[in-house]
């Protein structure tokens, strides 16, 4: 979806730029595609080729070969089980609408095809439509009610059998976005069309149809215009049934200058001239299809171009850009027909479209948008250049182009019935993208990378009550921007890996094929996929997964030894480590994955279905979770913990890599939530002095450097565990240093941004020295470009803004403003939020809502400035001040609007602040970011509760191991 891939992507991609911005969201602090503040990496800009402008001519063989694809959307066949759009949809609303608590249209009617035209006006940024909409009515009525939002009706009639029925009232309902005509005479039952002209706005809020500004050669600045519709924003642009359910099929022609480009989801049909400046654009009639996926853009684009070549039915695949960018794609268009042609293959299903574009865009809300034919992308997500984007954005732009694709089958081809079932689109595509880039780069130990980035954010943020279940009941569309969070993308993805290596891959990827081919161009729930996979496995895949999908939280294994026995008990985990009798009601079935097997576990997938079990304690090292592929928390007694410590010391091929990661971050959890103390966690670091790969370093950088800015406030504790981080990282910088051999590995080359980021932060004093030498170069004389590599920029940024002032702040804004690539722009802002001096963070905090940063951007500079314990209280106090004009800017974007309250709070350790947060919001308006107000807090008190419980034991743990 968008908001991160795709707005979880993006905040996924935050947390791997600034890794020690631990939000309550998230005990992770590493990186990885599009959704809470907790996102991912991604990758952009540079020169182009390629001036391509011309739109494919009707007669061209492109339009020739793809006729094929009208069989299958017009008349669905009986093989896969369709219905007519008409049938489809009067099945799927009245399905919807048996919720009685669902906020739906009614559904005694319903649409079947959508022929549309939209004229936009880039001087006054407004824009005229004219749909026609082809109705069934299923029951007399006089009302015809649809949604719309901030649009101009200006006529409406209504067909029937030849004659027009105009409405004799016109009623608006603002809270529910809907419109409700009412005729005289009863309409009958039967076809209809419906046609409306209106008029609407194309504002710069980034949803619906809007506009997004750029700069061209000369400095001018120009716009483009394109949609952003899910989720509940395509009544922005048209009048529509704008619900999942209510599928139907669409004509959309574009009225538009003659110089510009006009894209939409399907190829151009015929291109005709109004007038000398303006032309029609005509679109092939898509396939059956709900609203939000629905997508056009206007603009000066060029694009470069590749087909599939291992597909029976040739797909066109594009990436476009804005003129000179088009270059900048190339990485994206090279693994894109190889992401098509593998998902065609584990499907079983080919992509149904004939041509896939992705779009990069300016002023973009999520991180992507998976819109069936036409992607569009934050500009960082999607772009990438080798000679000048940091490598952390090449790993962004695989997962999320492939997460995208997978959207194409998995929410495109069979979409959620209603928004319940928003992980069935966001949770497996995230899965099976990770599946995708894992396929296409073996050597980037993608699965690891997952177990300390995704798995850690879904549990991290299923540890607080706060939370929510993967299916979670949405009444009001107003609540489902909620949803977009880490437990529908990350948990849901980490239950479905849990869930695949249960079955086994083989065996779930053969019933994903059976779900597909029943439910393609129609509406599914989570109870279709278990059918599906248990016909497939002849297991009961619904026994084992409900507690997993339909209730809050994680377990917690609590392993004890005693009398030659090991006993496993689980209960409910919570940061907080106060649960209550009635909250750890729950047993889940959980995979134990206990290595080596004891012998008295007879059952091949070791699932546990009671509270406990025990068996006879190993000789030697033993690990739970093996591989870590288990969504729960393992808390090993202090004896277990030694044994596999010195496992890992010995470099023994017991403790794999995923499961080296996967303690780290077990340990670290169960500390900061008072499960174990966090003198055990830094004892468990000790035994890792030999590591030398990238996935272990993030996750173990990243823990001992949260230790580290949440006791900011206590000297003693904040100097004593950095000395720490210098000891631990110290033989690393030697090994690696600062520069980059050609040739060199890319996990390499991300491991050393790690263990310098680490070091610069605690203080290194060489690495402080070296960055600052370099820096000195880097803007004495812009032939030095090459001193600083991309990949470490950032980092060199922070330490010299950090350890500087006036004239270092002065470098790096200059910098941002001359940057001529977004991903440039995005590590600056990430840096600037390191500055010292209260005068500065200041200037930092305005820079946020100026001009000079897109709004869309704000998230960058509040990262920084939230990892930064000198600015994290201003900035919390600048939230406040500047509350009215914040939540202005967003009202489009509430997600947004909700990070601007965690992200100030995310590492504040003061008890005092949840009261103060709370009094500050008691009379306002919270109900659209309520989850993210109440994390925010929740949040609060785990750090709080965490700094006044481990005070007095860390500060004599330090002492004794002379810290």
């Amino acid at each position: 979806m968008p908001r991160f891939p795709c707005l979880a992507l993006l905040f996924l991609f935050l947390f791997s730029l600034s890794p020690t911005l631990a939000s309550p969201s998230s005990s992770s602090s590493s990186s990885s595609s599009p959704s809470d503040p907790s996102l991912l990496d991604e990758s952009q800009s540079d020169p182009a080729l390629a001036l391509n402008f011309s739109l494919t001519p009707p007669n061209s063989p492109l339009l020739q070969q793809q006729q094929h694809f009208f069989a299958v959307n017009t008349s669905p066949s009986s093989d896969s089980e369709s219905e007519s759009a008409e049938e489809h949809t009067s099945t799927m609303c009245n399905k919807a609408a048996s919720n009685p608590n669902r906020v739906v249209l009614p559904t005694n009617v319903t649409p079947s095809h959508y022929t549309l035209t939209i004229t936009p006006d880039f001087k006054e940024f407004t824009f005229g439509g004219y749909v026609e909409i082809d109705l069934t009515i299923h029951e007399a009525t006089k009302t015809v009610q649809i949604n719309t939002k901030d649009l101009t009706l200006k006529s409406t009639a209504i067909e029937i059998e030849g004659k027009t029925h105009e409405p004799t009232e016109t009623t608006f309902d603002d809270h529910r976005d809907t419109t409700t005509f009412t005729f005289e005479h009863e309409l009958p039952k039967g076809a209809a069309v419906l046609r409306i002209n209106y008029d609407g706005i194309l504002s710069d809020k980034m949803a619906g149809f809007y506009r997004s500004s750029y700069k061209d050669a000369e400095g001018n600045t120009k716009y483009m215009g394109v949609t952003q519709f899910e989720a509940t924003d395509a009544r922005r642009a048209f009048p529509c049934w704008d619900e999942p359910a209510a599928k139907a099929t669409y004509t959309i022609s574009l009225v538009v200058p003659t110089e510009l480009v006009a894209l939409s989801n399907m190829p151009v049909a015929e291109v005709t001239q109004v007038e000398p400046e303006q032309k029609t654009v005509v679109f092939e009639k898509t396939p059956i299809m709900s609203t939000y996926l629905v997508a056009w853009a206007v603009g000066e684009f060029e694009y470069i171009e590749t087909t599939t070549s291992k597909l029976e039915k040739p797909v066109v695949c594009r990436v476009y850009t804005l003129p000179g960018l088009s270059e900048q794609g190339r990485f994206a268009l090279e693994i894109t027909p190889k992401v098509l042609e593998y998902f065609s293959e584990i499907f079983g299903t080919a992509y149904p479209l004939p041509k896939l574009d992705h779009l990069a865009v300016p002023d973009f809300d999520a991180g992507a948008m998976e819109n069936w034919g036409l992607v569009t992308y934050r500009t960082v997500a999607l772009l990438f250049d080798e000679k000048t984007s940091d490598l952390r954005f090449k790993e962004q732009v695989a997962v999320t182009v492939a997460h995208e694709i997978a959207h194409q089958w998995f929410g495109n081809l069979v979409t959620m019935e209603w928004w319940d079932h928003l992980w069935l689109n966001e949770g497996f595509a995230t899965w099976v993208g990770t599946l995708a880039v894992d396929h296409l780069f073996p050597k980037w130990d993608t699965w690891s990378t997952f177990v300390v980035d995704d798995m850690q954010r879904g549990v991290g943020l299923d540890s607080l009550r706060s939370s929510h279940p993967i299916e979670v009941p949405v009444a009001d569309p107003h609540e489902i921007h909620q949803i977009f969070d880490a437990i529908s993308y990350s948990k849901g993805a980490s239950v479905i890996r849990m869930l695949s290596n249960w079955l086994t891959v083989d065996v779930f990827l053969a019933g994903i094929r059976r779900y597909l081919k029943k439910h393609m161009y129609q509406n599914a729930t989570t109870d279709d996929l278990w059918n599906a996979l248990s016909d497939e496995s002849k297991i009961d895949v619904r026994e084992f997964m409900n507690t997993w999908t339909r209730v809050i939280g994680v377990p917690i294994l609590n392993v004890t030894e005693a009398d030659g026995l090991v006993t496993v008990e689980q209960h409910r985990f919570l940061s907080t480590n106060d649960v209550k009798p009635e909250e750890d009601e729950t047993v889940w079935w959980v995979p134990l994955g206990v290595h080596p097997k004891p012998a008295s576990i007879v059952d091949p997938n070791q699932t546990l279905k009671t509270r406990s079990i025990s068996f006879e304690v190993p000789e030697g090292a033993y690990l739970f979770n093996k591989d870590y592929s288990g969504v729960f928390r393992t808390n090993y007694p202090p004896t277990a913990i030694s044994r596999i410590g010195k496992a890992i010391l010995e470099g023994s091929d017991l403790v794999g890599l995923s499961d080296r990661a996967g303690l780290v971050a077990d340990i670290a959890s169960l500390s900061k939530s008072g499960h174990t103390a966090t003198a055990n966690f830094l004892d468990l670091v000790q035994y890792y002095k030999n590591e030398e790969t990238y996935v272990v370093w993030e996750l173990l950088a990243g823990r001992v450097g949260e230790i580290a800015s949440i006791f900011a406030d206590d000297e003693r504790i904040n100097q004593g565990i950095k000395h720490f981080q210098r000891n631990l990282v110290d033989r690393m910088v030697s090994k690696l240093g600062w520069e980059f051999p050609e040739g060199e590995d890319y996990l390499t080359s991300r491991l050393r941004n790690v263990i310098l980021r680490s070091a610069g932060r605690a203080g290194h004093e060489a690495t402080v020295a070296e960055a600052k030498r370099r820096f000195a170069l880097f803007v004495s004389d812009p032939a030095h470009d090459s001193i600083l590599h991309p990949s470490i920029r950032q980092t060199a940024f922070e330490i010299v803004l950090s350890q500087g002032g006036e004239e270092e702040f002065r470098h790096v804004l200059k910098y941002f403003h001359a940057a001529p690539k977004q991903d440039q722009q995005v590590i600056a802002l990430l840096a600037l939020g390191y500055v010292q001096q209260p005068e500065l963070i200041a200037e930092v905090q305005a820079l946020a809502i100026s001009e000079a940063v897109r709004p869309q951007d704000i998230f960058y500079v509040l990262a920084g400035l939230s990892s930064n314990p000198a600015s994290r209280r201003p900035t919390w106090e600048w939230v406040k001040a500047n509350w009215t004009q914040l939540s202005n800017r967003y009202k489009s974007s509430m997600s947004m609007l909700g990070a601007c309250v965690k992200y100030p709070l995310s590492q504040s350790s003061d008890v005092a602040l949840i009261k103060e947060v709370k009094e500050f919001f008691a009379d306002k308006d919270t109900k659209d970011f309520q989850r993210a107000l109440d994390q925010a807090i929740e949040g609060l008190d785990v750090n709080s509760a965490w700094v006044a419980r481990e005070q007095q034991g860390l500060s004599e743990w330090l002492t004794l191991n002379k810290y």
